[in-house]
């Protein structure tokens, strides 16, 4: 009897351990993967790194949660954006699950929701997983445009 319960702890352990790694891989591939005007923020930094900044840079934040289908879809495109745009605006990612004041603070019900941030107020709210044009719409309308080099390389590669 007790080895039987030895052994399912051992087990358990074990599993627990090689999920665990698998996360820890999965999560440093996508972030080695991550545009270099993107930033994962804590709730102890977003002041700094968000509000402050978008008095320089106007910053779009994305509350996420791992779990989240749309949001899987969401960030890559967000993140081609931010390439895109080559430093117009920032990106911040925001992982509800582990910043949860954030969430409440800025009224997030759900995931993916995505806010814009200029001079240190909330200029765009949306929610859910939007087409390429409709995020080139809010970027647009906010004065935030791609550089002429990479559009013309768009056009080209259209």
């Amino acid at each position: 009897m007790h080895l039987a319960i030895l052994t399912a702890i051992v087990v358990a352990t074990f599993t627990f351990l090689i999920v665990r790694s698998l996360r820890r891989s999965k999560q440093a591939e996508l972030s080695d993967n991550r545009s270099q005007h993107e930033a994962f923020v804590n709730a102890d930094e977003f002041d700094e790194m968000v509000l402050e900044t978008s008095h320089k840079t106007p910053v779009m934040v994305d509350f996420y949660a791992e779990w989240c289908g749309p949001c899987r879809n969401l960030t890559p495109l967000l993140a081609k954006f931010a390439d895109d745009y080559q430093g117009a605006f920032l990106l911040a990612k925001v992982d509800v699950d582990k910043n949860e004041q954030l969430s409440h603070r800025f009224g997030i019900r759900a995931m993916p929701t995505v806010l814009l941030f200029r001079d240190g107020e909330c200029v765009e709210r949306f929610m859910g997983a939007k087409l390429p044009h409709s995020i080139q719409y809010i970027l647009t309308k906010h004065r935030i445009h791609e550089p002429k080099a990479a559009s013309s390389q768009n056009d080209a590669q259209e």
